[in-house]
C-alpha cells in the first residue's frame, strides 16, 4: 500500500475495482492506491484531486469494465456513495446526476459535467435549463471519471451546485467486436479499432443501440461514431477527438401512481391522457486537448466545437403535442496553468469561454400538424466567460489549506420572436469563492472542512418570458435584464481514514442554502419555488478482504430539504427521498484456464414524498430497490458477460414527480432485465 498523503483524498475504493487487461487470465486485482497525482490523464484539462480538501471518488477503467451498462455512460456512477443517477425512460432527454440533496431535476441540471474539458450542460435548453447531455458517450469510450461532491472546486463553473463530474475519454484500447442482446428487444453492437499510425495513437469506436422498450411507445435507436487521435511529443500530449451521434425515440410519458394502484393503467402502458410523444437528436463535435505527459506542472487546455440539435415532443393533451426544439452551434475553450510553489504549495490559474448560438423553440403540434402557436420562440446568442484560481499550501506537514475563486460573466443577446418586446440584452457577472482545510492528526486519518459557493446561469425563460401559448410577433411582454445568477452557499465537514491497510471508512455532513431554486412541479414543468435549505450526511466503508475480494457499503441521510419561502398551506419541502443505501461485492478467481469476474450491487431509496390538494397534503411514493448482478468469463481472445438487473418493488421508481391533476406520477421500471454480451479481441 503506497503511503497515503493529506494532499489528496481520492476514494477510489468507493467502487469495486476490477480487472485491467482482459488478456491476462488469472491476474489478481491490483490493490487500491490513494495518490497525490492528478485524477485525469495527461490529455486532460488539469483536474487535480490534490487541490481539494473534499473526498473525490475516482472510477477507473477497471471498475467501468465490471459495471452493468444501460443506455449510456451515466450508469457508471451508480456505485458512488450518495449519488442517484439514471436516464428517465423518455428517450435521450438528459442524464440525471443527483447528489448532496439535489435530486429534483430529472435531466441532470444540478451538477456540472465535463468530458475532455468540454462542458456538457446545455444553457437555456427547451427541455430543461442546464440539462447535462452525455447520451453520445458509451462505456467503451471512457477511461476514467472523477466525482467531486459540493461546489468546492473553482475549476468548474455553470451548474456546479451539488458538485461536478469530470470524464476523460480513452486514447487507446484493445481492438474488439461485441454484440449484446437483452430483455425488451435490446440489441447492441460495437466495433473498437485501436492502433498506431506513425506517431499517432488512434482509437475508433462505432456503436449501434436498439431497444423495443419496456413500455408501449418506448422504442429507440442510437448510433455513434467516435475517433480520437493522440500525439505524444516530448513532454506534451495533443489529442483530437471527433464524434458524430444520431438518435430517435418514442416516449411513453409518466403514469399516475394512483391510477397504477387502482389498476386502471398497467406499468407497461404509455400515458393515456396525452398524444404519443417522440424525439430525435443529432450532434457533431470536434475537441482538441493539450496537456503535459509526465508532470502536473505546466499548461493544459481544450478547444471545442459542436453542432447540436434536439427535438422532444411532449403530450399537451390527448391529441396535441408541444415540440421542444434546440438547434445550436457551441464553441469555446479552456486553459489552465499549474504552478508548483516549492514542496509545500501550488496554484492553478485559468480561464474559459463558451459561445452558444441558435434557436430555442416550443411549438404546438395539433393532431400531428405544426401549428402557428408557440409557447416560446427565441434566437439565442449566449456568451459566457470566466477566470478562476485554486491553490493549496501546507504550513505544517499535517495541515493543508485550500482556497479558490471564480469570476464568471454572461453577455447574452436574446431575440424573442414570440413577444418581441421581451427581447433582452443581459450583462451580469457572478463571483464565487471557496476555501477548505485538511488536518491529519495521525498518518491514517484526515479531517476536512469546506465552505464554498456555486451558481447557475439564468435561463432564457427567466430573462425573456414568452407568456402563454400564442402566435409569433404578439404584443406585450417585457425582458428581465436585472435578474442575478442564482447562487448557493454550502458547507461540509468530514473525515476519511484507513482503520487498517485494507479497511477504509469516511463520512461527511453538509449544509446548503440555495437561492432561486427551480424544481419540477409537474411532468415536463419546472418552476421557481424560492430559497431552499438542505442538510444531510453520508458515510461509506470499503473492505479489501483479499487482493481479489472486496466489499463496500454506504448510507446517505437527507435530514432537511426545506422550501424556506413556502406560503401557508403550500408544499414546504422538496420531493426528495430521506434515505439511500448502497452495498456490493466484487470477486475475481481463476476458472478453467481463464478467469471469472463476479459483481453484485444493491441500492435502496426510501419513499419519495409528494404533495397534492389545497391545502397541500403530503403523500409518499413507493421505495425503490435495485439489484445488479454481473458475471464475466475471459479465456483467450473471448469475453462472455451475463448480466441481470432486478427492481422488485412494485411501482417503485427513481423518478417521482408531481402529477398534473394532483398526487404523484412515476416512470415505471421493469421488475427484471437480463442480457448477454459476447466480445472478441484481436
Amino acid at each position: 500500500m503506497p503511503k497515503r498523503s493529506a494532499l489528496a483524498i481520492t476514494i477510489a475504493a468507493a467502487v469495486v475495482p476490477g480487472p485491467g487487461d482482459a488478456q491476462e487470465a488469472g491476474r489478481e486485482l491490483a490493490p487500491i492506491t490513494v495518490t497525490d497525482k492528478k485524477v485525469a490523464g495527461p490529455a486532460d484539462i488539469g483536474f487535480e484531486a490534490g487541490t481539494l480538501p473534499t473526498p473525490t471518488t475516482l472510477i477507473e477503467r477497471e471498475e467501468i469494465e465490471r459495471t452493468n451498462q444501460e443506455r449510456d455512460a451515466g450508469t457508471l456512477l451508480r456505485r458512488v456513495p450518495g449519488i442517484m443517477v439514471h436516464t428517465i425512460g423518455q428517450g435521450d432527454t438528459g442524464n440525471a446526476v443527483k447528489m448532496r440533496g439535489f435530486l429534483s431535476a430529472t435531466h441532470g441540471a444540478d451538477a456540472a459535467v465535463y468530458i475532455d474539458g468540454m462542458p456538457q450542460n446545455l444553457p437555456s435548453s427547451m427541455i430543461n435549463h442546464g440539462m447535462n447531455d452525455m447520451s453520445w458517450l458509451t462505456p467503451d469510450m471512457v477511461e476514467r471519471i472523477a466525482v467531486v461532491k459540493g461546489p468546492f472546486s473553482a475549476l468548474y463553473g455553470d451548474q456546479n451546485r451539488s458538485g461536478a463530474v469530470d470524464i476523460v475519454t480513452r486514447t487507446k484500447a484493445r481492438s474488439n467486436v461485441a454484440v449484446t442482446v437483452g430483455s425488451h428487444g435490446t440489441r447492441r453492437g460495437s466495433v473498437v479499432l485501436s492502433g498506431d499510425a506513425g506517431p499517432i495513437e488512434s482509437l475508433f469506436i462505432a456503436d449501434v443501440f436498439r431497444t423495443d422498450g419496456y413500455r408501449d411507445n418506448n422504442d429507440g435507436d442510437r448510433s455513434t461514431l467516435f475517433w480520437k487521435g493522440t500525439l505524444r511529443q516530448g513532454g506534451s500530449v495533443w489529442s483530437l477527438r471527433a464524434v458524430h451521434h444520431e438518435a430517435d425515440w418514442n416516449a411513453p410519458g409518466f403514469l399516475s401512481l394512483d391510477s397504477l394502484r387502482a389498476g386502471t393503467v398497467k406499468p407497461t402502458d404509455r400515458d393515456p391522457t396525452s398524444a404519443r410523444a417522440w424525439g430525435d437528436a443529432g450532434r457533431t463535435s470536434l475537441v482538441l486537448t493539450y496537456g503535459q505527459a509526465q508532470t502536473d506542472a505546466g499548461l493544459s487546455g481544450t478547444m471545442y466545437f459542436e453542432k447540436y440539435r434536439r427535438n422532444r415532443a411532449l403530450g399537451a393533451n390527448a391529441t396535441d403535442l408541444n415540440v421542444l426544439h434546440d438547434n445550436r452551434n457551441i464553441y469555446g475553450g479552456r486553459a489552465l496553468y499549474n504552478l508548483l510553489l516549492g514542496p509545500r504549495g501550488g496554484i492553478t490559474v485559468g480561464g474559459e469561454i463558451r459561445a452558444d448560438r441558435g434557436d430555442a423553440i416550443n411549438r404546438r403540434y395539433a393532431s400531428g400538424i405544426p401549428s402557428d402557436l408557440y409557447s416560446a420562440n427565441q434566437d439565442l446568442d449566449l456568451l459566457t466567460y470566466g477566470l478562476f484560481a485554486q491553490g493549496q499550501y501546507k504550513p505544517l506537514d499535517s495541515l493543508k489549506l485550500v482556497a479558490g475563486a471564480r469570476v464568471d460573466r454572461f453577455d447574452y443577446d436574446i431575440r424573442n420572436r414570440k413577444l418581441p418586446a421581451a427581447s433582452v440584452r443581459y450583462d451580469r457577472s457572478v463571483f464565487t469563492p471557496r476555501a477548505g482545510i485538511v488536518w491529519t492528526p495521525v498518518g491514517n486519518v484526515d479531517l476536512f472542512a469546506n465552505v464554498g459557493q456555486g451558481f447557475r446561469s439564468p435561463s432564457q425563460a427567466e430573462l425573456s418570458p414568452s407568456g402563454a401559448l400564442g402566435p409569433l410577433g404578439a404584443a406585450g411582454g417585457a425582458g428581465n435584464p436585472n435578474v442575478a445568477p442564482p447562487k448557493l452557499r454550502s458547507v461540509d465537514i468530514g473525515f476519511n481514514a484507513f482503520v487498517t491497510p485494507r479497511w477504509q471508512i469516511g463520512a461527511a455532513y453538509y449544509h446548503t442554502k440555495n437561492s432561486g431554486e427551480i424544481a419540477q412541479v409537474a411532468p415536463g414543468i419546472f418552476d421557481n419555488v424560492g430559497n431552499t435549505t438542505r442538510d444531510g450526511w453520508e458515510a461509506s466503508s470499503t473492505f479489501h478482504a483479499t487482493d481479489s475480494l472486496r466489499v463496500y457499503g454506504s448510507y446517505g441521510r437527507l435530514i432537511r430539504s426545506r422550501i424556506d419561502s413556502a406560503a401557508p398551506g403550500a408544499a414546504d419541502r422538496l420531493s426528495l427521498p430521506e434515505h439511500m443505501v448502497k452495498a456490493g461485492v466484487g470477486w475475481t478467481t481463476p476458472f478453467t484456464g481463464g478467469r471469472l469476474l463476479l459483481n453484485g450491487d444493491f441500492s435502496w431509496v426510501s419513499p419519495t414524498p409528494y404533495f397534492s390538494g389545497t391545502p397541500a397534503r403530503i403523500g409518499y411514493a413507493r421505495p425503490y430497490s435495485r439489484y445488479d448482478l454481473r458475471a464475466t468469463y475471459e479465456t483467450g481472445p473471448w469475453q462472455w458477460t451475463a448480466f441481470a438487473t432486478f427492481q422488485p418493488i412494485r411501482y417503485g421508481s427513481e423518478v417521482v414527480v408531481a402529477a398534473a391533476g394532483g398526487g404523484a406520477s412515476i416512470d415505471p421500471r421493469p421488475r427484471s432485465e437480463v442480457g448477454i454480451t459476447g466480445r472478441y479481441f484481436f
